[in-house]
């Protein structure tokens, strides 16, 4: 609210003018600026609607496996100015969600947890039994890789978003790997696991892309 002085132009006006309102309060003349008209909230796309479910549905699996991926995309953001949680996000953004809007979910065999040029697992195959998930995989064939490169386990479970990982498991050369979960059975018994493996190089923290090896139910015999 603005006074205005007497013997002004203003002074002897009442009423509206363009964006000004001009009045008497308590035998002065004040003025004030109409309220702003409130604006519209655009109507979003529906290609816009499912641009940002991907993105949520993206999130609420990859800020879950949070610690892993600043492991498995660090060499990706290294001397950049990008979280290794962001540049998750813009890799599977791409190609790691399926269905269409409102239906959309994870494409498990396509999201990546781990994004590097490292030779990758080949012919993965993953057994269960009680609380223990064994790994076997083929040797490399092509002589590039270092037999030295170790593995990455991530197994993650999307109805109580908890995983289970290890960050430096067995040698590449091994050619097998075990984890196994927590002694506690009230955790774990029954529940479905997302399974991921990744190479890494200790030396460097090169690693290769992940490999997704399936869904496995956490058996008990």
């Amino acid at each position: 609210m603005a006074i205005i002085q007497e013997g002004t132009v203003l002074a002897g006006i009442r009423g509206k003018i363009g964006k000004v309102v001009i009045y008497p309060w308590k035998s002065k003349v004040c003025a004030r600026s109409t309220p702003a008209k409130p604006r519209k909230k655009a109507v979003r796309t529906v290609k816009q609607q499912a641009q940002s479910n991907k993105m949520k549905v993206l999130s609420s699996f990859l800020n879950a496996v949070n610690p892993f991926l600043q492991v498995g995309f660090k060499q990706k953001v290294k001397d950049q100015d990008l979280s290794a949680n962001n540049a998750a996000k813009s890799v599977n953004m791409k190609h790691a969600i399926k269905g269409e809007f409102p239906e959309q979910e994870i494409n498990w065999d396509t999201i990546l947890v781990a994004d590097g040029d490292l030779i990758k697992p080949e012919n993965v195959v993953v057994k269960v039994s009680k609380n223990t998930f064994n790994f076997t995989w083929d040797e490399d064939k092509t002589g590039q890789a270092s037999p030295n490169d170790r593995t990455m386990i991530l197994l993650y479970n999307k109805e109580y978003q908890h995983f289970f990982a290890n960050y430096s498991g067995a040698r590449r050369d091994e050619l097998k790997d075990t984890l196994c979960l927590d002694s506690s059975p009230i955790r774990t018994k029954g529940r479905t696991y997302e399974v991921f493996i990744v190479f890494k190089d200790i030396m460097s923290d090169e690693v290769s892309k992940s490999v997704y090896c399936g869904s496995f139910e956490n058996q008990f015999i």
